[in-house]
């Protein structure tokens, strides 16, 4: 019945000697991932265990980046690399993520709502007069509306942010009275599929924040009449729009949305295998659904975060601005936002600097687990088959100093690779795109500026062929939302008590709150 540790790793022998093992220490602290992070510190040891299931075997926790880059690239979201279902799964997403349809697909359903999400912001800051306001749930709103309309293909008009911008009309007479330095605007529900869509990714969060997910997973879709009625009216949803891509195609008539690529693939698929195609098969329900919830997710919470950081850090957000505006020298002289071409055709290097420290800080997915499929050795200890190893995105090495360890341990391969440690005092907590720039003299003798990814340690997507999927779709969302947003807006500082949300773990790690103190930017 108590927790048994794996030998020659440490652990918490305080946790050895209770049914719950390490959780009543995690549910004291309030973050799992920000729990596990101390304690390879408190270990001073860059591989430790964790009893975090009850009756349930030790997670094996990997602290440092260059071990975990190592074992991670050995390793699509829920199937065994050797599972034949794997490969079938992964051929009918596969073209998701090219560069051809994130452009041509994603990006003018990104482009079109984060701009009516600034239109919206635009409305709520002649309406402030100076005030800050919540941008949480706009932010979440918006992040739903792209990958909605992205995945299925849904007419802008039935969107969230359509509704919000109508409703929010002064003759309307929805705006609240002012509070204590903030003004609130009333909040709209989601239509209903709009809903069941959120209903569905929020069982997911619940449903593995729990001891045993695989009973409460069972429990949550048999017993909840919420649930049910939302798995149904997705699956209207799905349906329904798999039907109006089927008229397309017939009227030869441009792809529109992700759902449309997936059902192509599958009519290949079935050609291949010499069968009728099935549109409406549980496989391309289960990727239409991992699509819709990891886009989304990762999405809203990594912009929240950002928002925070250059509200916070007025100097990096005027650099930013800056760097914007030399950028796109016609939009600035037109007096207008960079078009989505031009977004997608510019290189701006302060601009991916500034994202990827975002996303290094922030870690949307604090970890990364993987199940051992044979028994094996991480660091010189035995690791046997089935366990579940942890990859921190939050440890040291990545948001703080690594940790000291006898590098005999490690494999040639970690060793040859592992940069110069860096000065004592280097400063790996704070928010410093700079981190993320190289400087180099360029053909004309001048200085040269450009963004070097490798620069730094950063796990926010995992490591591997099977880190997150949507991973390219993220990076577009977020540098098209930072180049409007802060074109279009200055973010004030904010009182103290607000400028530094607390972390909030769901499916992914998110803040309690965000406000945002906006002046519109005279160009």
């Amino acid at each position: 019945m108590l927790p048994r540790p794996l030998s020659d790793i440490p652990y918490n022998v305080s946790a050895t000697n209770r049914i719950l093992g390490d959780l009543p220490d995690v549910k004291a602290f309030g973050s799992l991932t920000d729990w596990l992070a101390t304690q390879a510190i408190k270990h001073q040891s860059p591989l430790f265990q964790a009893f975090i299931r009850p009756f349930g075997k030790p997670w094996v926790v990997v602290a440092d980046h260059y071990e975990a880059a190592e074992i991670l690239p050995g390793a699509h979201i829920t199937l065994t690399s050797s599972d034949p279902q794997f490969r079938k799964n992964k051929e009918l997403v596969r073209n998701l993520m090219t560069p051809s349809f994130l452009s041509e697909v994603s990006a003018p359903e990104i482009y079109d709502k984060f701009s009516r999400l600034v239109e919206l912001w635009g409305m709520k800051t002649e309406h402030a007069n100076g005030q800050f306001f919540s941008a949480s749930k706009d932010v979440h709103n918006a992040a739903l509306d792209i990958i909605v309309c992205a995945a299925f293909g849904l007419d802008t008009q039935h969107t969230q942010l359509v509704k919000e911008i109508q409703e929010l009309a002064p003759d309307n007479n929805t705006l609240s009275t002012k509070i204590d330095g903030e003004i609130s605007f009333k909040e709209h529900p989601l239509n209903e599929e709009l809903n069941a869509l959120a209903t569905v990714a929020e069982s997911v969060a619940k449903i593995i924040k729990t001891p045993s997910p695989p009973l409460f997973h069972w429990m949550y879709r048999t017993f909840s009449a919420t649930l049910k009625n939302a798995f149904a009216l997705a699956k209207r949803l799905q349906e329904r729009e798999i039907a109006n891509g089927i008229k397309r195609r017939a009227n030869g008539e441009a792809m529109k949305c992700a759902l449309d690529e997936i059902s192509v693939r599958e009519e290949a698929l079935a050609k291949k295998e010499g069968r009728e195609p099935d549109y409406y098969s549980q496989v391309i329900t289960s990727e239409m659904m991992t699509y819709l919830i990891g886009g989304h997710e990762t999405t809203s919470s990594a912009v929240r975060w950002g928002l925070s950081y250059l509200s916070a850090e007025q100097r990096a957000q005027s650099e930013l601005r800056d760097a914007l505006q030399r950028a796109y020298p016609q939009a600035k002289s037109e007096r207008r936002a960079p078009s989505l071409t031009e977004i997608i055709q510019t290189r701006v290097p302060y601009l991916d600097a500034v994202v990827e420290e975002i996303l290094r800080l922030s870690y949307p997915f604090g970890m990364t687990l993987r199940e051992v499929q044979v028994d094996t050795q991480i660091l010189g200890a035995r690791v046997p088959k089935g366990t579940t190893v942890v990859f921190l995105s939050n440890g040291p090495s990545i948001l703080s100093p690594p940790i000291d360890f006898d590098e005999s341990r490690s494999s040639e391969w970690v060793r040859s690779r592992k940069p110069k440690p860096l000065e004592k005092d280097y400063d790996y907590s704070s928010f410093k795109p700079e981190r993320w720039l190289k400087t180099a003299a360029g053909p004309d003798g001048k200085e040269d500026v450009s963004f070097y990814s490798q620069a730094f340690p950063i796990q926010a997507f995992g490591l591997g062929p099977r880190g997150c999927f949507g991973k390219r779709m993220s990076y577009l969302e977020m540098k098209i939302f930072f180049t409007l947003v802060i074109w279009t807006f200055q973010l004030l500082p904010l009182p103290a008590d607000l400028a530094k949300p607390k972390p909030v773990s769901s499916l992914t790690r998110n803040p309690d709150r965000v406000f945002i103190k906006t002046r519109k930017v005279v160009l």
